[in-house]
């Protein structure tokens, strides 16, 4: 009698190993969601507000290894999720810091 015997190396592609990609959420009809508080500063004028306006100035400061790790993480899950490309390290940065100097009114 002979024993079934496996091979000691297995030769299987890493990305069997993935689970399922969660279900892409439809943007076709927006679920209704609360308007966020406005400051009472006046609303800010120019480029700030303008969509067209790209990524394009360099901002050189020093953060946390440790935050940048989460960055990199959460830019890795919200393009796994979402399955938007567009997603990158810079914008989130970009909607953070427009959200604080909103919030405090600079």
């Amino acid at each position: 009698m002979t024993a079934q015997r496996q091979p000691a190396i297995r030769k299987t592609h890493p990305a069997e190993e993935l689970p399922e990609r969660p279900t892409r959420i439809e943007q076709s009809t927006p679920a209704p969601t609360p308007v966020p508080a406005r400051s009472v500063t006046p609303s800010v004028t120019g480029s700030d507000t303008d969509p067209a306006e790209g990524l394009s100035a360099t901002h050189n400061t020093r953060i946390r290894p440790s935050i940048k790790a989460r960055l990199r993480r959460g830019v890795d899950k919200l393009r796994y999720e979402t399955g938007d490309r567009t997603i990158s390290e810079a914008s989130i940065t970009d909607k953070a810091l427009q959200e604080y100097l909103d919030k405090h009114g600079l």
